[in-house]
C-alpha cells in the first residue's frame, strides 16, 4: 500500500478514536462524569454517552461517522451508546496492527464482517434466554448502574416497569419532571398531564365532565372592524359578519347544553374571548390550543370521541381533573374512569441540572424494559457476554481461511475492551480482568463480569441480577462493525467542488 494512501486511513482511524476517548471512561456502573459547558457558561453534567455524543461539535468526517453510529443505537435500543463507540474505536487500533503485519484493510474487513456473523448467531443460539419473572426490574436496574438514579434504583426499576406495562412501550409514556423533592418522591400518574391553565380563572370541581373538540370558535377575522354601511357590497359584509357571530353563539349554547352543571372543554384551535366569556359564565372552564398528540392522548386516557368541530360534539363524559401549580407554571392532570395506556412519570428532584441527568436515565430505562417486554430476550451484563463471543470467536477462528483468520482474532480481542473498560474504571488492571475473565470462561462459566466492589475480582453477573437485552448487544456489535468498515474503506480524502463557484479547492 502505497503512502499516500495510508495516510488518509490512518488519519480517519486517529479521527475516530479522539471522539471514543471522549466517552470511553463514562462505561459502566463505576463510569465518570462529564462536565460539558457552552460558549454562554451553561453546563451539562452526565455520563450519558448519548448525549455526550450529541452535544460534541466534530468537524472531521469519520468522527461524525462514530457520532451517528451512536446514534443509531440509542433511536433502535435507547442504551448501549458507549459500548457501541468503544467498540468501534477499540476495533479500529487493532486494525492498525493488522496493517502493519501485512493484513490488507479489504481482507480485515471481510474478516471483521464474518466474525461479526459468527458473534451474533452465538449471542441468539447459546447465550441468550427468555425473560422470566422478575428481569424486568432487573434489566432497569442494570441500565441505571452508575447514573444519578441509582441512588433509588428499587422504586425507579418498579416505575418504569410499571409505566411501560400500562403504555405497551417506552415511547408512549410521558416523562415530566419537577424540581423540588426527593428522587424517592417521584411517581407514576395513570393519566394525561396538561401543560396549561383554564384560558379564564376558574373553579373546577375535581370531579366533571370534559368534552374534547379538534377545532375552536373563533369569529371571522374581520369580525370587528367598524365601518359605516354606504354601499351594497359594506351591507353584505354586515350581514355576513352578524350571521357568522349568530352561528357561533348557537355553538357555544350548545356546549352549555351538553354540560349544563359546568364543566371543561378542550379545543386544538383557539376560542374567542367573547365566547370564553360566555362559557365561563355558565361555569365551563376553557382549555385552548392543545396539541393535536395532547388531543388524542386525552381521548385514550377518558375513552372520550374528538369531535371534529363543535357541531359534532357528542356527550360529556366524566372525569378527574387537579389544577396545580410548580415554578409559576399551571398543569392539569387529567384522570378518565377507563382503562387506558396512558401514564405520565412525574420525575422529582433536587433542581434542574440533576432532573435532567434523571429524565435521560428514566429514558434509559424505560427503554430496555420496553425491548425486554416486547418480546426481546435478555442476556447476563457487566461484559460477561462480550467475553464469552470472545472466547468462542477464538474457537471458531481456526476455521477461516487465510489471513481473514487474524481479523477474527483481533475482532475476538476488540469484544475484551468492555469488561476490561467496565473493570479499569472501576480499578482494576485490565489484564488481570481479561486473564480472569478467560479462565473462568474455559471452565464453562460465561456469565462471569469484573466485580466494581472488589478489586481485580470476577463475579457471576447472574447472581447479581445484571441482566441486559440481547439485542442491546446485537446491535452493538453490528454498529460498531458496520462503522469500522466503513472507515477502513476508505482510501483517499478529496475535497468537493466549492459552493456554486465552478472550482475545485484543495
Amino acid at each position: 500500500m502505497s503512502e499516500e494512501r495510508i495516510d488518509p486511513l490512518h488519519n480517519n482511524i486517529r479521527a475516530a478514536r479522539a471522539i471514543v476517548n471522549t466517552v470511553r471512561t463514562t462505561l459502566g456502573p463505576r463510569g465518570r462524569d462529564k462536565m460539558m459547558v457552552d460558549a454562554s457558561g451553561d453546563a451539562i453534567i452526565t455520563n450519558d454517552g448519548a448525549t455526550i455524543l450529541r452535544e460534541i461539535e466534530a468537524a472531521h468526517p469519520a468522527a461524525k461517522m462514530i457520532i451517528d453510529i451512536s446514534k443509531t443505537q440509542e433511536s433502535l435500543c435507547y442504551d448501549g451508546t458507549t459500548s457501541t463507540v468503544v467498540l468501534a474505536g477499540q476495533m479500529l487500533a487493532d486494525s492498525e496492527n493488522l496493517f502493519s503485519k501485512g493484513v490488507h484493510p479489504s481482507l480485515v474487513c471481510d474478516g471483521y464482517n464474518k466474525a461479526a456473523r459468527m458473534a451474533v448467531e452465538y449471542l441468539d443460539e447459546v447465550l441468550s434466554r427468555d425473560a422470566e419473572e422478575g428481569d424486568l426490574e432487573k434489566v432497569a436496574e442494570t441500565a441505571i448502574s452508575g447514573k444519578t438514579l441509582a441512588a433509588a434504583k428499587d422504586i425507579v426499576s418498579q416505575l418504569c416497569v410499571e409505566a411501560v406495562k400500562i403504555a405497551g412501550d417506552a415511547d408512549s409514556v410521558k416523562v415530566l419532571t419537577f424540581p423540588g423533592g426527593a428522587l424517592t418522591d417521584s411517581h407514576l400518574f395513570k393519566g394525561v398531564v396538561v401543560n396549561k391553565d383554564y384560558s379564564i380563572e376558574i373553579e373546577v370541581p375535581k370531579e366533571t365532565r370534559v368534552l374534547l373538540c379538534m377545532s375552536g370558535l373563533e369569529y371571522n377575522k374581520d369580525e370587528r372592524i367598524q365601518f359605516n354601511v354606504s354601499n351594497m357590497e359594506d351591507y353584505s359584509k354586515f350581514k355576513s359578519q352578524s350571521k357568522n357571530r349568530k352561528e357561533q353563539h348557537d355553538l357555544a349554547k350548545a356546549i352549555v347544553e351538553k354540560l349544563p352543571e359546568g364543566g371543561v372543554l378542550f379545543t386544538r384551535d383557539n376560542v374567542d374571548e367573547a365566547i370564553l366569556a360566555y362559557l365561563h359564565k355558565h361555569n365551563i372552564g376553557v382549555v385552548k390550543r392543545n396539541q393535536e398528540s395532547i388531543m388524542r392522548a386525552l381521548s385514550s386516557a377518558l375513552g372520550a370521541n374528538i369531535a371534529h368541530s363543535v357541531q359534532d360534539l357528542e356527550d360529556a363524559v366524566d372525569c378527574q381533573i387537579v389544577r396545580t401549580k410548580h415554578n409559576d407554571i399551571h398543569y392539569l392532570f387529567v384522570q378518565g374512569e377507563v382503562e387506558s395506556k396512558q401514564s405520565t412519570l412525574i420525575v422529582r428532584g433536587a433542581s434542574h441540572t440533576t432532573l435532567d441527568e434523571v429524565e435521560r436515565g428514566f429514558d434509559d430505562a424505560l427503554g430496555v424494559v420496553s425491548l425486554v417486554m416486547n418480546g426481546g430476550k435478555v442476556v447476563s451484563g457487566g461484559g460477561s457476554t462480550y467475553a464469552a463471543i470472545a472466547s468462542h470467536l477464538r474457537t471458531q477462528a481456526p476455521k477461516v481461511e487465510g489471513m481473514e483468520q487474524m481479523a477474527v482474532n483481533s475482532f475476538a480481542d476488540t469484544l475484551e475492551i468492555i469488561p476490561a473498560t467496565i473493570g479499569e474504571v472501576a480499578g482494576h488492571t485490565p489484564l488481570n480482568c481479561i486473564f480472569a475473565l478467560r479462565h473462568a470462561i474455559s471452565e464453562g462459566k460465561l456469565t462471569m463480569g469484573p466485580d466494581v466492589e472488589k478489586i481485580n475480582q470476577i463475579v457471576d453477573m447472574n447472581d447479581l441480577g445484571v441482566i441486559e437485552p440481547a439485542q442491546l448487544i446485537r446491535q452493538s456489535i453490528l454498529s460498531a462493525t458496520e462503522v469500522t468498515t466503513a472507515i477502513l474503506k476508505i482510501d483517499d480524502i478529496v475535497v468537493k467542488r466549492g459552493n456554486g463557484d465552478g472550482q475545485t479547492h484543495g
